[in-house]
């Protein structure tokens, strides 16, 4: 299939990489061209614009930061919609807004386009290795011809219903994971100050009911002195992004807009680009923690 890519980021780099290895052929376009070297080496051409991009693609993917990059790489005037011919389709992986997939589908369905909205999980790990689990919303039909393309960067691929409902999913996925990150910090920190070995900790809860990805990721890759490869700004976005979905539908929210305030304090402490692990290290200071877990 002719594959346009959009977006070559921690997560759209590899996911690219991902289509390549299983037979695509692909035209790709970032902002920053040196962000396609190892693409372009690996048989991938370039585009200067979205609309060039889109030009002869079966197919366009865009893997982008949030829904104003989304809008405008799409909608814009030399966007996607301006180069894909009828027949073909769009796909999002991005974590965005429903209503914004929703008018670009309507959008799409003027100009004879199909459109599904299928953000991704996983990080940068599963990007890599083609493990990603990805939300799908849209029609039945356009999702059985894609679902195979899908499954070039995602293990998991799952239609969730309608248009937008993949988006809803991811924002109601990441609203929980943050929610487990500062959890899984705050335990970690206590643990340490009550003496407990935290590498041991952390074996201790796997099985248990406390367990949960983000702690066991997390923390042991924070222990290892490795990185996530994930930013604090992403981070507030994603989270600020459920915290509107919940409250334009009336969910009495608590706990969210409390760990969104926690994210973007650190985001505000010129720490916009830092890792996700570092907010661990600055916690445990906060806390008389080292990363030993000696007090």
């Amino acid at each position: 299939m002719n594959v346009g890519f959009i977006g070559l980021g921690n997560m759209g780099n590899p996911m690219a990489a991902s289509l390549l290895r299983a037979g695509h052929s692909l035209r790709v376009h970032d902002l920053c061209a040196d962000k396609a070297g190892n693409l372009l080496e690996a048989g991938a051409s370039w585009a200067s614009s979205p609309r060039e991009t889109a030009a002869g693609a079966d197919a366009v993917i865009t893997s982008l930061p949030g829904p104003a990059a989304v809008e405008e790489v799409v909608l814009g005037d030399d966007g996607v919609f301006e180069g894909l011919a009828r027949g073909t389709v769009y796909i999002d992986t991005s974590t965005g807004e429903p209503g914004l997939i929703r008018r670009i589908a309507t959008e799409g369905a003027g100009r004879g386009i199909d459109v599904l909205d299928a953000p991704i999980s996983g990080g940068v790990f599963g990007a890599r290795d083609a493990t990603l689990t990805v939300f799908v919303g849209g029609e039945e039909a356009v999702f059985d011809r894609y679902e195979s393309l899908l499954r070039g960067v995602g293990s998991t691929v799952v239609r969730m219903g309608d248009i937008g409902s993949g988006v809803a999913t991811k924002l109601v996925n990441n609203f929980m994971m943050f929610i487990n990150f500062i959890g899984a910090c705050e335990g970690m920190a206590i643990g340490a100050r009550a003496g407990l070995d935290p590498k041991l900790l952390i074996d201790a809860i796997r099985p248990s009911m406390g367990q949960s990805r983000m702690m066991e990721r997390c923390l042991s890759r924070f222990l290892d002195g490795k990185s996530l490869y994930s930013a604090i700004d992403l981070g507030v976005k994603d989270m600020q992004l459920g915290v509107d979905l919940g409250r334009k539908l009336e969910v009495p929210l608590e706990i969210g807009p409390m760990v969104e305030d926690i994210l973007r304090r650190y985001q505000d402490a010129g720490n916009a680009q830092a890792d996700l692990l570092d907010y661990i290290g600055d916690y445990l200071e906060r806390s008389d923690v080292n990363p030993a877990g000696k007090t």
